[in-house]
């Protein structure tokens, strides 16, 4: 019987408690762990993660029903509703940002790096040595990065740079070798669904992003109607207004609530001249 988790996923998962084991004996990371948790339980985090988590068991119903998706699938499914759905939402205020986001989020999964990703990834090694290759790697990323930080480090970034790829070209030919000589345990249905499913659960999640991302955008423009009036139902009214007049055009709204003022929010009627007379302004 296979194992349910590989050595690598063992390896970073002895990792990261070891880590955070150590982490919490500092009295200032406990300090800073508490504001994290506290944030995480914040209402809207939560009915956020709710809803995907709930838009997410739709999907795998659905591909469930077509044939797609099965239980072996279900660790896959949730090591990406964690590490890959979860990151997507929380990007999700900033997706308006970049040019193109959603096309090149279709585009990076059928990338010829995803699938060289899946290979290196498709053989581990014993456990002993991965939990010397994961600490190994994350600590060459980690100097990398922090030699991007100044122009007299980069020596030292192109020599951990070269270490690091060249440490990734032996796992890809490593990878590759393994394979070829166990290409009946690699050419299996099963394999190919390992590769698959995350890539589908992906592209599938792009419309609840999507929707989500217009929902944070409209949220951070509206709120400042709050600034204008303490009357809740004109709060309600302006935006309710805003909404049907401005339509998805989110960047004259926005042009509109720098334009308005406070006594364009003390009556209905004044709401509607404030957004009467910008209208004629832009004319």
């Amino acid at each position: 019987m296979d194992q349910l988790f590989s050595n690598r996923e063992i390896a970073v998962s002895i990792w990261i408690l070891i880590f955070f084991s150590w982490a919490f004996t500092k009295k200032e990371v406990r300090s800073s762990g508490k504001a994290v948790v506290f944030a995480f339980f914040n209402p809207k985090i939560l009915s956020m993660l709710i809803l995907m988590g709930a838009y997410t068991c739709f999907i795998v119903d659905f591909l469930s029903g077509v044939g797609i998706w099965d239980i072996d699938q279900l660790k896959n499914t949730i090591l990406w509703f964690v590490f890959v759905a979860s990151v997507e939402l929380f990007k999700a205020n900033k997706i308006h940002d970049e040019d193109g986001y959603f096309r090149g989020s279709v585009k990076g999964h059928f990338k010829l790096l995803a699938i060289f990703e899946f290979i290196v990834a498709f053989h581990c090694f014993s456990l002993n040595a991965e939990l010397i290759i994961v600490p190994a790697t994350s600590i060459l990323v980690m100097l990398i990065a922090y030699s991007e930080i100044k122009e007299e480090y980069k020596p030292v970034e192109r020599v951990m740079s070269f270490i690091l790829s060249a440490f990734g070209v032996f796992l890809l030919i490593y990878g590759a070798y393994f394979i070829s000589t166990n290409f009946g345990n690699f050419a299996k249905y099963q394999t190919m669904m390992d590769f698959v499913i995350p890539i589908i659960l992906s592209i599938l999640l792009l419309p609840f992003i999507y929707v989500i991302s217009i929902f944070m955008l409209y949220e951070q423009i509206l709120v400042r109607v709050n600034i204008y009036t303490d009357n809740r139902f004109y709060r309600v009214y302006a935006k309710v207004k805003a909404l049907i007049h401005f339509n998805r055009d989110h960047k004259t709204l926005d042009s509109w609530l720098a334009y308005a003022c406070a006594s364009d929010f003390e009556s209905r009627k004044s709401i509607n001249e404030s957004i009467s007379s910008y209208h004629k302004r832009e004319l």
